[in-house]
């Protein structure tokens, strides 16, 4: 119960510590002992109450609440101007009504850190508790460029440390500041400071969430009745929720009938009624082999493995042997061989596949992040930082695009040289969720993970059957991770049975495939821009022409390079020298020879 025991610390700690500084979760609803909901501001008041104290709650723009009617007037500071207007107009005689304070009694924060400094030091009869709500938003980080902040830190200061020794154990007022960010408040004054203590409100655990929910659970309008395996799905669904957010939910299934919890779920947390996931067809499923062969060539055994890892997602059985299952990514795979033999473009391809669109792989170059602090921008920089504002890279693309591949790109050329970036992807992989620089919680739940690496590639002969090279690529990956790096944590959250060995292409057929399907899109491309048929006077020679000019140790990249090469950059030059030509006749063919090793165009 997370959020019982940081009520409870704060029960404790009133009149034991000068300061509590609230922080975390502070704008949530909890329940009470009684199953009832409540506000922070409600818990405080009660507890307050109950031991004597009066309440003082104000917040930057002197919206003040409290009965000031038990402040006599020599315990007040002396300030130019009016005094403060302490008398109830209304004639009610009772003392729980709230008196507001003259407005111009107060003009500025300097001026409520006076009456709190007067009313927490010294002798005093009775208790005084000054809650200063949005209290992140009275300092900046930096106090100490601005003399009015300065003046109030002081001031603030003083009202704990100025008490006499022999009043330590009998002045109980206290300041209670509520912040849902601590790192707002300067660190000069909470850091080391006996007279301070910070309690931190954490999201409601399983176990709180489950009981929101069951005394909630006729607030959701929504399918079918519960067993307790299923009840325990939903709890979990909703971890890293607030109790606001899963009531929030509950309401709006007020608006939607007839719905399950699942598109429920989907629909307030990605605004989305439909999962892609679950609209995956089960005959295209079966023949995913088929799909992502057309855009990758000769790479059947890692193809077979994303197989696997879908099939998986599709029957819902992704990570359901951990505790976290929910927010754990659907799949995780390590792709791991040479230079351009598809790689990433296995990645682009299964991203079509399963979203419908290969924009939805959203690749992350690691050279980017090899400088020691860059691993900031795939989280955004901490606040008070250039760039806090704008988040970071990796949160900001996930809240955009939940149901996508990430891809992550070399890795090896950031691991090493800044390896804080891997605490980054264990906690993803552990978790399946990480918090941005401004607290604010993605999820990698709906996501597969993709790792890239040449690892091995300068070191491993293409001699050898495929599966010898494909254990010394796997063998490679674990010497990195377990020897160089040090972190054998992290390729077990990967899973060595996730790493997918890549095969060179020695084979010359599988070049010629290659290029086969590289030139139909090109085809179609000159088709529609210039209305022009592209034919090969004998498409064999003419690829056995661009394999010529590419380098096989390159892989597949290497091919389009040459098609570039020998293609394109001709291909260009013809038909911007022959452009009235073309704009004249409209709908023609170009015949492509090759003569004497040379390619040769002829319009017809």
């Amino acid at each position: 119960m997370a959020i019982k025991t940081a009520l409870n610390k704060i029960e404790r700690e009133i009149g034991v510590k000068r300061c509590l500084i609230i922080t975390g979760n502070v704008s949530d609803v909890y329940l009470n002992e009684d199953s009832m909901l409540c506000t922070l501001e409600e818990y405080l008041k009660k507890i307050l109450d109950t031991k004597g104290y009066n309440t003082i709650t104000w917040d930057v723009t002197n919206d003040i609440k409290g009965d000031l009617s038990k402040l006599s007037e020599n315990e007040l500071p002396q300030m130019e101007g009016d005094a403060y207007d302490l008398d109830d107009d209304s004639g009610n005689e009772n003392n729980d009504t709230t008196t507001e304070v003259n407005a111009s009694a107060i003009n500025s924060p300097k001026d409520m850190f006076n009456l709190i400094l007067t009313n927490m030091t010294g002798k005093s009869e009775r208790k005084y508790a000054f809650v200063l709500n949005w209290g992140g938003f009275v300092f900046s980080n930096t106090p100490l460029s601005d003399l009015e902040e300065r003046t109030c830190l002081t001031l603030l200061c003083k009202s704990l440390n100025n008490i006499s020794a022999q009043n330590v154990t009998d002045n109980e007022n206290i300041i209670i500041i509520i912040t849902n960010n601590i790192s707002l408040l300067p660190i000069s004054f909470y850091q080391k400071n006996p007279d301070v203590s910070s309690i931190t409100i954490s999201m409601p655990d399983r176990e709180e969430r489950k009981q929101l929910y069951d005394i909630n659970k006729h607030l959701f309008n929504v399918k079918e009745d519960l067993d307790n395996d299923r009840l325990t799905a939903r709890v979990d669904m909703m971890e890293g929720f607030t109790n606001k957010e899963i009531l929030q939910m509950a309401k709006m299934s007020d608006n939607i009938e007839g719905m399950t919890f699942d598109k429920l779920f989907f629909l307030f947390k990605y605004g989305e009624k439909e999962n892609p996931w679950e609209k995956l067809d089960y005959d295209a499923v079966q023949g995913i082999e088929g799909q992502l062969s057309k855009r990758v060539i000769g790479q059947d055994e890692a193809i077979e493995k994303v197989k696997k890892v879908v099939v998986k997602a599709y029957m819902g059985l992704s990570g359901i042997h951990k505790s976290s299952s929910r927010n754990a990514p659907k799949g995780v795979l390590f792709f791991v061989g040479p230079t351009g033999v598809g790689k990433t473009e296995l990645s682009k391809a299964l991203a079509e596949f399963l979203f419908g669109d290969e924009q939805a792989c959203i690749r992350f170059d690691m050279s980017e992040y090899a400088q020691p602090t860059s691993d900031q921008k795939l989280i955004g920089a901490p606040p008070g930082y250039v760039g806090y504002e704008e988040g970071g890279q990796l949160t900001n693309a996930i809240k955009e695009k939940p149901f996508s591949i990430i891809l992550f790109d070399e890795i090896e050329k950031a691991a090493k040289p800044n390896p804080r970036i891997l605490d980054i992807f264990l906690q993803i992989l552990e978790d399946g969720r990480l918090t941005d620089s401004k607290g604010e919680t993605v999820y990698f739940s709906e996501s597969v993970i993709i790792f890239t690496s040449n690892l091995g590639t300068a070191s491993i002969e293409p001699n050898g059957t495929k599966e010898e090279i494909a254990n010394k690529f796997i063998e490679e990956v674990s010497r990195y991770f377990n020897k160089e790096l040090g972190r054998p944590e992290l390729l077990g959250r990967i899973g060595k049975n996730n790493i997918v060995p890549f095969n060179f292409i020695k084979d010359p057929d599988l070049s010629r495939k290659i290029a086969r399907s590289k030139l139909q899109p090109i085809k179609n491309i000159i088709k529609e821009k210039f209305q022009l048929d592209l034919n090969f006077d004998d498409e064999e020679k003419f690829i056995e022409f661009v394999l010529g000019g590419a380098d096989s140790n390159k892989g597949g990249r290497d091919i389009l390079n040459s098609i570039n090469d020998r293609l394109l950059d001709d291909l260009a030059m013809y038909l911007f020298n022959n452009k009235d030509v073309l704009n004249d006749i409209g709908g023609s063919k170009v015949k492509i020879t090759i003569v004497d090793d040379k390619i040769n165009f002829e319009l017809e």
